[in-house]
């Protein structure tokens, strides 16, 4: 019992961790007035469908300063070429350049994007995704003269489908984690959906080199790199209307597709990334039992711990997903106080064990990272 009771006390101090990081991060309102020249990068693969969302936000971006688009193209097996050339005519006010990567790979064609790139502030966004005016204007008015990168807020798009509310209230569990902890400057968590760095800071630590192997991780192993090289130099973007809005998974098999990607670089994560991720698997599996006890002893105190967890867990979602822009729903964050405990270990055993397919790639688990 005193370890069960220990998990849980761990794991509310996590949560208040969190609380506290995400309201210094809404506080934190410092800016720069700078409008240096910007690169927004975008690495595309199969994104023929999605190009003309992306490009049309892009279009009404208000940053006063002058920035580039760089598309590069990850060997795509549609007509995401084709569609880019036409929109480059169609949005003609943008000065759009499209290349061909020549490695394979995401990080391949981001560093071919960025290798391109005149500009030192570099940002970077997913082909599938949709900016609000604001995102490029506070992505660079969130550098200091000391930061070397600026993560961004990442939202899922409004889903009125059930799964959609369940994946919104499982994802806005993704950005109070990151916030929270960036707001405590401890960067263990971005999205290269809404990234921003300087040049030559990725040029400092060899960009991605070292961690090719590994397919994902573009965004995090950079911030990493970055943080090692460049102390108290990460910085989340400065809380306002700018979330990046992404599309939510349309199947449960891309959705699970998607987060075993996401957690099958576990074995090459930060010392700190691990021990969170390890605290999260270790009080999901300790969860449901608890549930179970509690109702069947019907002990006050125990009774009192679960209701304790699921209210402060709902605030901080809530509260998450407002500071996102990103609707909560509390019946899909009910349901999900059952089956997000074996959602949680379905992943964490098959990131490690069967890998996943991205793109129309499969790739396998790579055990010489852990």
């Amino acid at each position: 019992m005193v370890i069960w009771i220990s998990i849980f006390v761990i794991y509310f101090i996590f949560l208040l961790i969190l609380f506290s990081g995400l309201a210094r991060w809404r506080k934190d309102q410092q800016t720069g007035g700078a409008t240096p020249v910007v690169a927004v990068v975008v690495a595309m693969r199969n994104e023929a469908l999605n190009l003309e969302t992306l490009i049309a936000s892009l279009a009404h971006q208000n940053y006063k300063g002058k920035w580039e688009l760089i598309l590069v193209d990850d060997h795509s097996e549609d007509n995401t070429v084709q569609v880019a050339q036409i929109l480059k005519h169609k949005f003609s006010q943008l000065i759009i350049t499209i290349m061909q990567a020549t490695g394979k790979g995401k990080k391949q064609a981001l560093t071919a994007g960025i290798g391109q790139a005149i500009a030192e502030i570099i940002v970077t966004t997913d082909a599938d995704c949709e900016l609000p005016r604001e995102w490029l204007t506070d992505m660079v008015r969130s550098f200091k003269p000391t930061t070397q990168l600026v993560a961004g807020s990442v939202c899922l798009k409004h889903n009125p489908v059930f799964f959609g509310k369940l994946q919104a209230v499982e994802f806005a569990s993704v950005m109070a984690t990151g916030l929270g902890m960036l707001g405590w400057n401890k960067p263990i968590m971005c999205n290269g959906a809404s990234l921003a760095f300087k040049k030559s800071a990725f040029e400092a630590v060899a960009g991605y080199a070292g961690n090719e192997h590994i397919p994902t991780g573009d965004d995090e192993f950079l911030m990493r790199k970055i943080s090692k090289r460049f102390p108290q130099s990460i910085r989340a973007i400065r809380f306002g209307n700018n979330s990046c809005k992404t599309r939510p998974a349309k199947s449960v098999n891309e959705f699970f597709e998607q987060r075993i990607r996401w957690a099958s670089k576990w074995g090459a994560n930060s010392p700190i990334g691990k021990l969170l991720a390890v605290l999260v698997l270790i009080f999901q599996i300790a969860w449901l039992p608890m549930v179970a006890i509690a109702l069947f002893t019907q002990s006050p105190f125990l009774l009192a711990g679960v209701l304790a967890k699921i209210v402060l867990e709902g605030v901080l979602l809530a509260y998450t997903s407002t500071l996102i822009q990103q609707p909560f729903s509390l019946l899909a964050f009910v349901v999900l106080q059952i089956f997000y405990p074996p959602y949680v270990m379905i992943v964490a055993l098959a990131s490690q064990l069967v890998g996943y397919k991205w793109k129309g790639r499969t790739v396998l688990p790579d055990h010489n990272s852990h």
